[in-house]
């Protein structure tokens, strides 16, 4: 996939294309469902597939909590994602003031015909687009016909009569619902930090971890204790095998509280050195919520058991992979 920074690169010209517009953060199995429909019709018309997206995400400008621990796939994620998928072109716009306050008629006009050459649109039913989201799908519809491009409407996936969103993803990973959260996505939700210095009480315990430190804008599921798979990955080098990891999230409150920490125990024969690598975690299944333990011969009793269930739950899932 090829992707251009912004309407005003010089290397993007304008073509006939069909276009999907969207964060399309996760690239869930709503979103992947549209990405076929878009190569499925550009193929059909002879045209160039693409989608336009945005960095940031809307999530992150609006929300009103901030823009920490929102995004379930942070640009480079979504852009293997996405890579992953039939779809040729990118177009990654600034979700900027001026870019926000465009009228619908003003984006399909002048960015849509005029810039990208779109010939047709396709959109879910709940699509919105314009200044206020003026837009919906009857509205661009009305646009299309008035501009010359198509516009093909896909009704909602749902998953036991909720339809699949980005919005919903999110409430279940801050819940540490992660195997409902992987229903919808259509795959493990993952994580990826760099491994920084720690306190060494995991090692002290008998438990070494590797300590990691996702971006800031990434979403990291609820506090507590989960059987993920562990890849480490290295920049120009082949990614290594996945192994089970023992994983806890949240202040560690039987030793002393402190900041939330993400501590990985990789379940290795001969654990290696991490600090200042990147782990990328699966999250399977959570086992437990943090708690409080009476000392830590509990607290390492607890984690050698937290320990087998995540052997359970890595066999019981046979090959993982992202």
């Amino acid at each position: 996939m090829i992707s251009y920074l912004g309407l005003d690169d010089p290397n993007l010209v304008r073509k006939d294309r069909v276009l999907a517009v969207g964060a399309f953060d996760g690239v869930h199995r709503g979103h992947q469902r549209l990405l076929r429909h878009v190569c499925r019709i550009a193929a059909d018309y002879g045209v160039e597939s693409a989608i336009m997206t945005f960095e940031p995400i809307p999530a992150q400008v609006f929300r009103p909590g901030g823009a920490r621990n929102i995004r379930l796939t942070i640009a480079e994620e979504r852009r293997r994602e996405l890579d992953r998928h039939c779809v040729s072109t990118a177009v990654v716009v600034p979700f900027d003031d001026a870019f926000r306050n465009l009228s619908a008629f003003d984006f399909a006009r002048r960015i849509l015909v005029e810039r990208l050459g779109v010939v047709a649109l396709v959109a879910s039913s709940t699509h919105t687009f314009g200044r206020h989201a003026e837009a919906d799908v009857r509205r661009i519809a009305e646009l299309g016909m008035e501009l010359g491009f198509e516009v093909h409407v896909l009704p909602p996936i749902l998953v036991d009569g909720e339809r699949i969103n980005s919005t919903q993803i999110r409430r279940m990973l801050w819940e540490g619902n992660v195997e409902e959260a992987a229903r919808w996505l259509g795959r493990p939700y993952d994580v990826a930090g760099v491994v920084v210095r720690g306190r060494g009480i995991g090692k002290q315990l008998g438990f070494p971890t590797a300590n990691l430190q996702p971006a800031p804008e990434k979403l990291v599921p609820a506090d507590g204790v989960y059987a993920c798979a562990a890849r480490i990955e290295a920049p120009g080098q082949p990614d290594s095998q996945w192994v089970p990891a023992a994983v806890s999230i949240g202040n560690t409150p039987t030793i002393a509280a402190g900041p939330r920490l993400i501590e990985a125990h990789l379940l290795t024969d001969e654990p290696p050195s991490l600090e200042g690598t990147c782990v990328r975690l699966l999250f399977l299944r959570r086992l437990r919520e943090q708690r409080k333990f009476p000392g830590r011969d509990e607290l390492a009793a607890q984690i050698a058991r937290d320990v087998q269930a995540t052997r359970d739950v890595f066999a019981e899932s046979g090959s993982v992979s992202i």
